[in-house]
C-alpha cells in the first residue's frame, strides 16, 4: 500500500539523540569512568538504536537488515557480525554511557509531565524474566553465558494419579488422587531489574537497570541487585533535584529493605506479603500481619485499578506497626523500623487483597485511598515491558554476558528515545505525521503510543530509506 504522508521530522528525532549525547558527555567531561566511546564506536551505537526503532527486534539479522545500508559491508550477515563484534569485544562504556543519556532526558522533561505525589517523583522498580531455550552446557562452548533459572510463565500443578491401591479414605477428608503439589517450575533464563520514572499517560520512562543470573560469578544474589539499581536510580534522581516515592510489587516487600528505606527517610509504597510478623503498639508479643489487619475498623472504600485486570471495588483499613529483621538472629543484631500499613479488600470475588507498606501518611480515608491509587501508578512499568517485549526484548539470541547487556541497554536508550519524543514541542509534526500513516493503514488507537510511533517510523524507514541514514548517521 502507497503512503503519501512521509515523517518529515526524522531529522529533528535524530537532532534529539545528538542533543541528549552532547549533554551526557558535557555532564561527564571532568570524570575519568574509563575508556571513552570513541566515533566509530558511537556511530555503531546510533546505527543499533535506529535499527531497533525499525525493526523493532533485537535479533542480530534483523538489526543487520537495517544496518547493512549504513555501512560499507556486503551482505546482512556481514552487518550483523559487525554489530556482535561491538556487542562482544568493542571497547565501549555502554552502560556508563546509556545511563548519563538517560539523565540527560530526564533534564529535558517538562515537570509536568512527571506523576508526583506531595511533590515527589514515582520511581517504580521492578524485574522481569527472560526465558531461554539453552543448555548449561553447549558444542564448542556455544551456549549462553552464565545463564541461570526463573519462573515459567506457564506452570501447571502436578497432579498425583491414584494407583487403586491402599485403604479408601475417610468421608469428608478429601480426595488424595486430586491432590495438587504446589512446586513452581522453572526454566532457563536471566532475570533483568528495571527502574524508572512513572510520566502521565501511565508511561514509563527507565533510568537504571541490571542483568542477574545467580550463576554469573560476580552476582551475590537478586535481591543485592535490585537493591543497588534502585541505589543507583535514586542517585540519579538526586543529581536533579528530584525527591523520588518508591513503588514496588510483593517481590521487593522485604523486611531488610522496609526497615533500610523507611530509616533511610526515604519514602515507599511496596506491596507485602501479610504472613510476616509485626508489632502493633498494642501487642508487643507480636502477631502475623493478616490478623493484626483483621482487627482493625473498616475506614471507607477505594477503586483499585488493577490495570488489564480491571477495577475492584475495595474496603480500607490501615495499621501503624512495627517490623523487625534480624541477619543471625542474635538479640543484638535487630534492625526495626515503624511503617504504616494500608489492605484493600475487594467487596466482591475471590481476588486477594492488596496490601502495603508505606512510610508516607495515612492519618485520614483520602490519605489511604491515595496510597493505592499510588501503587496503581506501578503499572506503568508494565505498559513499557509491554512495548520491549513486542519489540524483542526477550528475544535476544546473543550469548556473551556482556553482549545480552549492552543490547538490553541499547533498548532502554531507543525506548526512552521516543517516550521523550511524544512530549517534546518541537517534534509535534513527527507525531502529527505518525498518526496520518498510522490512520492510512487503520493500525492507529485513541492516542499516539511509544509503540505505535515505532511503527510508524519502521513504515516511513522502507520508503525514506536514504533520508533516514542522512539524518541519523553525521
Amino acid at each position: 500500500m502507497q503512503i503519501n504522508v512521509a515523517l518529515r521530522g526524522r531529522t529533528r528525532l535524530a537532532a534529539l539523540l545528538r542533543d541528549l549525547e552532547q549533554e551526557a558527555d558535557h555532564k561527564d567531561k571532568d570524570k575519568d569512568r574509563g575508556p571513552r566511546c570513541d566515533r566509530r564506536n558511537r556511530r555503531t551505537w546510533r546505527q543499533l538504536i535506529l535499527g531497533v526503532l525499525v525493526a523493532r527486534s533485537t535479533r542480530l539479522v534483523g538489526l543487520g537488515r537495517v544496518v547493512a545500508p549504513q555501512r560499507r559491508v556486503g551482505s546482512v550477515k556481514a552487518a550483523a557480525m559487525a554489530l556482535t563484534y561491538f556487542l562482544q569485544t568493542a571497547r565501549v562504556p555502554l552502560p556508563a554511557l546509556s545511563t548519563r543519556l538517560l539523565e540527560a532526558a530526564v533534564r529535558r522533561l517538562d515537570p509536568a509531565h512527571l506523576v508526583t505525589y506531595q511533590g515527589k517523583v514515582l520511581l517504580v522498580l521492578d524485574p522481569t524474566e527472560y526465558e531461554k531455550r539453552s543448555r548449561a552446557r553447549g558444542k564448542c562452548g556455544r551456549q549462553m553465558e552464565h545463564i541461570g533459572r526463573v519462573r515459567r510463565s506457564q506452570s501447571r500443578p502436578r497432579t498425583k494419579q491414584s494407583t487403586g491401591k491402599g485403604p479408601r479414605p475417610a468421608h469428608g477428608t478429601g480426595t488424595p488422587t486430586q491432590k495438587e503439589e504446589r512446586r513452581t517450575a522453572t526454566t532457563p533464563g536471566y532475570v533483568d531489574i528495571w527502574a524508572g520514572l512513572v510520566l502521565k499517560g501511565k508511561r514509563f520512562l527507565p533510568l537504571a537497570r541490571q542483568l542477574f543470573s545467580s550463576r554469573h560469578p560476580q552476582c551475590t544474589s537478586q535481591n543485592a541487585v535490585e537493591e543497588a539499581v534502585l541505589t543507583q536510580a535514586l542517585a540519579l534522581l538526586r543529581r536533579l533535584g528530584l525527591r523520588a516515592i518508591v513503588l514496588g510489587d510483593k517481590g521487593l516487600g522485604r523486611k531488610e529493605l522496609l526497615i533500610r528505606l523507611a530509616n533511610q527517610h526515604q519514602d515507599m509504597v511496596l506491596r507485602v506479603d501479610t504472613d510476616i510478623m509485626v508489632y502493633p503498639s498494642d501487642t508487643p508479643a507480636g502477631l502475623l500481619l493478616a490478623a493484626a489487619l483483621a482487627r482493625q475498623p473498616w475506614r471507607g472504600t477505594v477503586d483499585w485499578d488493577r490495570g488489564e485486570e480491571g477495577i475492584l471495588h475495595c474496603r480500607l483499613r490501615t495499621l501503624r506497626a512495627t517490623i523487625r529483621f534480624s541477619r543471625t538472629g542474635r538479640k543484638d543484631d535487630v534492625q526495626e523500623a515503624t511503617v504504616n500499613f494500608v489492605e484493600a479488600v475487594p467487596v466482591e470475588g475471590a481476588t486477594e487483597s492488596l496490601v502495603v507498606a508505606t512510610t508516607l501518611p495515612v492519618d485520614t480515608v483520602a490519605q489511604a485511598r491515595a496510597i493505592v491509587r499510588l501503587y496503581a501508578q506501578r503499572w506503568a512499568i508494565e505498559t513499557g515491558f509491554e512495548t520491549m517485549h513486542a519489540w524483542g526484548q526477550e528475544a535476544f539470541m546473543v550469548r556473551r554476558w556482556t553482549a545480552i547487556d549492552r543490547l538490553l541497554w541499547v533498548l532502554a536508550v531507543a525506548y526512552a528515545l521516543l517516550v521523550l519524543a511524544l512530549y517534546q514541542r518541537p517534534l509535534r509534526a513527527i507525531r502529527r505525521q505518525a498518526t496520518a500513516v498510522l490512520k492510512a493503514l487503520s493500525v492507529v488507537g485513541d492516542h499516539l503510543t511509544v509503540g505505535k510511533l515505532a511503527e510508524a517510523i519502521g513504515l516511513d524507514y522502507q520508503q525514506h530509506r536514504r533520508a533516514w541514514i542522512a539524518a541519523w548517521v553525521q
